[in-house]
């Protein structure tokens, strides 16, 4: 359920969020509410609801207490770091006509605003938003055809990356509501010819560097510049492989004050025998698990799902009561579950030009049901229900 006003602004302190008395808290169960990050780079669903139910289904019936909220830096910014002026497709705002003039961006941070201190100024506890820069253009992802593994491409180069950080920054400057979450899912792209494949602790050198580890340190350190003293706003980063691999960010972190590492876990990434479930836990605390297990630093799982369409047997065995399983045995900040989305909007992958999603089709993870939006996936929350709570 979502924390009070007066937990934040969230710090870290080992491997716990603490609120500004002192107490430990996590972020419980929270969903991934996409689009932003998609060809219109608008987010789902504000053609369909107005967003006021939206938020409220999401914090006041399914009780979560935070909202991930995917982008492209495309929607955001140009190559040059300036701020896209164009507006957003009207039709993708249907039924919040309020928003019509609007860039993407400005519906996006609207968006934000209504979470988290529109909650609060109506008496509500605010949803904790974690804004987390998806792609580089937007469109469909993830692949390592797409070219968005690292935090520039042939296309886009890193100080776009920073630039749309910084702009990001400013706005939410002020808001202790809000966290940024750096890259989606390092991995290989093809750039320069070549394949690239994110490394951590290696140094930004080269004509083509690949240390992501120094891309966080960067980023943190231009959020700060940019938002100022007055928040300091908790930063994710992503493991590597996909935001499978954080083996290394012991040894070598990323620094800043106010870390957060981000890991996902999906069914795939446990085939065989490393689906059993004692082998599914010992693969999480290698991989990152450790890092909360031991001390060392907080770690929120930013991405975990399943097909909603399965039937209500399919959640209760496998890999989801595994992952729950584990989730429940480690002194975690949070997971947050892909994706709030019923239906799909245009989503074109990156460098190939394949289009991987159609408007209109079955989002086969979304929670919510129907082509109006109006049903929730009732198996899938109930089974969710018990990590609702901080």
């Amino acid at each position: 359920m979502p924390l009070p006003a007066s937990a934040y602004p969230l710090a870290v302190s080992g491997a716990r969020l603490l609120t500004p008395a002192g107490q430990a808290v996590n972020l419980g169960l929270g969903v991934n509410w996409g689009g932003a990050q998609q060809d219109e780079a608008v987010p789902y669903g504000l053609d369909r609801l107005p967003r006021a139910g939206i938020i409220s289904r999401i914090a006041d019936q399914w009780r979560m207490g935070h909202v991930r909220v995917p982008f492209a830096v495309g929607g955001v910014a140009g190559p040059d770091g300036a701020a896209k002026t164009a507006k957003a497709p009207a039709a993708r705002l249907a039924a919040n006509p309020d928003l019509a003039g609007l860039t993407p961006w400005q519906v996006t941070a609207q968006l934000v605003d209504d979470m988290t201190t529109g909650r609060v100024a109506a008496g509500k506890p605010p949803l904790y938003v974690i804004l987390n820069q998806h792609l580089l253009w937007p469109g469909w992802c993830c692949t390592g055809s797409d070219g968005n593994g690292l935090a520039y491409n042939d296309r886009w180069p890193a100080s776009a990356f920073y630039a749309c950080w910084q702009l990001v920054a400013r706005r939410f400057a002020g808001n202790p509501y809000v966290g940024f979450d750096l890259h989606n899912e390092p991995r290989p792209a093809v750039i320069g010819g070549a394949a690239r494949t994110p490394t951590w602790g290696t140094n930004w050198a080269g004509p083509y560097p690949t240390d992501m580890r120094d891309v966080y340190q960067r980023a943190t350190g231009a959020i700060r510049a940019a938002a100022g003293p007055a928040v300091k706003h908790l930063v994710f980063c992503e493991g590597l492989g996909y935001a499978t691999n954080l083996r290394q960010a012991a040894a070598s972190p990323v620094t800043g004050g106010n870390v957060v590492y981000s890991a996902h876990d999906y069914p795939w990434f446990h085939t065989g025998a490393g689906a059993a479930p004692a082998a599914h836990a010992a693969a999480l605390d290698a991989n990152w698990g450790y890092l909360a297990r031991d001390g060392h630093a907080p770690v929120w799982v930013g991405e975990f799902g399943a097909n909603t369409d399965a039937d209500s047997a399919a959640f209760r065995s496998g890999w989801l009561p595994s992952f729950l399983a584990y989730y429940r045995s480690r002194p975690l900040a949070g997971a947050c579950w892909w994706e709030l989305a019923a239906t799909a909007v245009l989503g074109t992958e990156p460098v190939t030009g394949t289009v991987r999603m159609r408007p209109g089709g079955r989002e086969g993870f979304g929670l919510m049901a129907g082509q109006d939006w109006r049903g929730s996936q009732v198996d899938a929350l109930a089974v969710l229900a018990p990590i609702s709570r901080p």
